[in-house]
């Protein structure tokens, strides 16, 4: 029996960093969907410092260290082995995502939120309440919010980063995501972060920018429903729960599913206006 395919007709443009859009696109076209990987952030490796070496080879300084994306995972194993961190040390996850990646560079975490994958949710784990006189070490890419690191340092830790990975914007065509614009194409935009959102944005040429203000978008939190205003969306995204990829595979099933009709139908209308 031939698997069902929920997506079947849909048109979705994935935002996904180089080289990470591929898993999620091989599962949204099992499920159907043509699909369009449009990059707009580009994860490469921090500039190698004294700082930052310091920071993993004293890692027994540490009670914890809070690892914020699989990106900071990966790009982190260039300078520590995870199957030989000190004793003490308890590793926390972000998300779902992150956490497969810990377990897959050899140590599964101490800490995972069960509710969300975000620095409000990590805030909420019970050890991360109890950091008075803690030693916090948070591995990230450069920049990004500072809630997690202000919030601990509220409740008496003294807080370190290791910003091992930096974004940038990727330099691409965007001939055949424009082409997809105009031919009626495209159903739904993923985007998982405010950044990716502004590059997406600052990359579209000004011929392409109404097709963006016009278009669907699912997301994955509130911070980029609020920015997607900002610039003129006008549609309401779809929220998926969390930014892994089976959550979003799930939001757009359960979309389409309910809008589906909707959708084609509006997508009619433009191929008969075109």
């Amino acid at each position: 029996m031939a698997a069902p395919k929920p997506l079947r007709d849909t048109g979705i443009v994935i935002t996904r960093p180089v080289h990470q859009g591929e898993a999620l696109k091989a599962r949204l076209e099992t499920k159907g969907a043509s699909v369009l990987h449009f990059p707009t952030i580009e994860i490469l490796p921090a500039t190698r410092s004294a700082e930052l070496d310091n920071c993993f080879q004293h890692l027994e300084r540490y009670h914890y260290a809070i690892f914020i994306s699989p990106n900071a995972v990966d790009y982190a194993a260039d300078f520590v082995d995870f199957t030989a961190l000190p004793p003490k040390l308890k590793l926390a996850a972000i998300g779902p995502g992150t956490a497969r990646a810990l377990t897959a560079h050899g140590r599964k975490p101490d800490m995972l939120p069960r509710d969300g994958a975000s620095s409000e949710a990590l805030l909420k784990l019970k050890a991360l309440n109890a950091v008075a006189k803690k030693r916090v070490l948070i591995v990230r890419g450069q920049g990004g919010r500072e809630l997690l690191a202000e919030t601990l340092e509220e409740r008496g830790a003294d807080v370190d980063y290791a910003e091992v990975y930096r974004r940038a914007v990727p330099r691409i065509s965007h001939a055949e995501l424009g082409s997809w614009f105009r031919q009626g194409r495209v159903d739904v935009v993923v985007v998982t972060s405010r950044e990716a959102l502004l590059n997406l944005d600052r990359m579209l040429s000004p011929a392409l920018t109404p097709y963006l203000r016009a278009a669907q978008l699912l997301v994955s939190s509130a911070r980029v429903i609020k920015l997607a205003g900002a610039l003129g969306v006008r549609r309401r995204p779809v929220v998926a729960a969390d930014a892994g990829d089976r959550a979003l595979v799930h939001a757009l099933v359960n979309w389409w599913t309910r809008q589906g009709r909707e959708q084609r139908k509006h997508r009619r209308e433009h191929e008969r206006s075109a």
